[in-house]
C-alpha cells in the first residue's frame, strides 16, 4: 500500500484543517499519516519558543517512518516542509497547496525586527466563505516570534526546491489573502521536477481544504496521486 504524509499549515489544526482530503485518500487505498507539527493542535501559547528546525524535524521523522512507496502533501507552511522531505527522500509525488514561500502582509519582512514590540499577532482571514470561516479550527492569534521562524523557513526553501525530482502538483488559491500568487508561481518555477503542474483553484481562499471548493481540491489531489502511484508501480 502506498502511503501519504499530510502536513498542515502554520497555526492550523493537524487534522481538521485538511478537510475531506485524508478520508478521500484513504478511500483511494492510501495509508495516511498526519503528524502534529510542534506547537499546533493545542493552544497558541504553545508556539512560543518553537523553531522552524523543530517543524522540519517533525516532518522528517514522520516521513522516515512511512513505508514506501510514499508521497507528501503540504498546505501553506506544510507545502514548504513537503519540499524538504521530497528533496531528501524518495517521494513518488509532491503536492503543495498554497505553499507559503512569501506573504502578503506588509509587516512580514519586518517581523524579525518588530516581534519584541508586537509580541502577538491576529491570524489572517484564510477562508473565503463567510459561514465556513466561522468554523475555522485555526488559532485566532499566534506569537510573533513564531512567525519569524516561519519566515526563516520560507527564506531557506528556495534553495531546496531545485533538488525536488518527484512529479509535483502545485495549487494556488484564487482569493488567497495570505500568500501572493507570485510566491506560489515562484515555488512551482523553482521545482526541479521534470513533471510539474500549477493549478489556480477558483473561488477559494488560502485554506483550500476548508473553503467552499474543498471537495473539488480533494478530488484533484487524489487523482494526481493515483496517477503518480500507477506510474511508480
Amino acid at each position: 500500500m502506498a502511503s501519504v504524509l499530510v502536513l498542515h499549515g502554520f497555526t492550523s489544526h493537524p487534522v481538521l484543517t485538511m478537510g475531506p482530503l485524508p478520508e478521500a485518500l484513504q478511500g483511494a487505498g492510501f495509508e495516511v499519516v498526519q503528524p502534529a507539527l510542534r506547537g499546533h493542535g493545542t493552544r497558541p501559547e504553545d508556539l512560543a519558543g518553537v523553531r522552524y528546525l523543530d517543524w522540519l524535524e517533525d516532518a522528517r521523522s514522520a516521513w522516515r517512518a512511512l513505508p514506501a512507496p510514499k508521497a507528501v502533501v503540504g498546505l501553506s507552511m506544510g507545502g514548504l516542509l513537503a519540499a524538504w522531505v521530497a528533496a531528501e527522500g524518495e517521494a513518488f509525488a509532491l503536492v503543495a497547496l498554497a505553499p507559503a514561500l512569501g506573504f502578503k502582509n506588509p509587516l512580514a519582512a519586518l517581523a524579525p525586527y518588530l516581534y519584541w514590540l508586537i509580541p502577538r499577532y491576529r491570524g489572517e482571514s484564510s477562508i473565503l466563505d463567510p459561514e465556513l470561516k466561522k468554523r475555522s479550527p485555526n488559532y485566532p492569534w499566534f506569537p510573533s516570534r513564531a512567525f519569524v521562524e516561519l519566515k526563516r523557513l520560507a527564506d531557506r526553501t528556495p534553495a531546496v526546491l531545485p533538488r525536488v525530482r518527484a512529479p509535483a502538483l502545485v495549487v494556488a488559491a484564487e482569493y488567497d489573502t495570505v500568500v501572493p500568487m507570485a510566491a506560489v508561481r515562484r515555488y512551482h518555477a523553482l521545482l526541479g521536477s521534470a513533471t510539474k503542474r500549477l493549478v489556480v483553484q477558483a473561488d477559494s481562499g488560502h485554506d483550500l481544504l476548508l473553503d467552499r471548493r474543498a471537495e473539488e481540491v480533494s478530488r484533484r489531489v487524489v487523482a494526481f496521486l493515483e496517477a503518480a502511484r500507477e506510474r511508480k508501480a
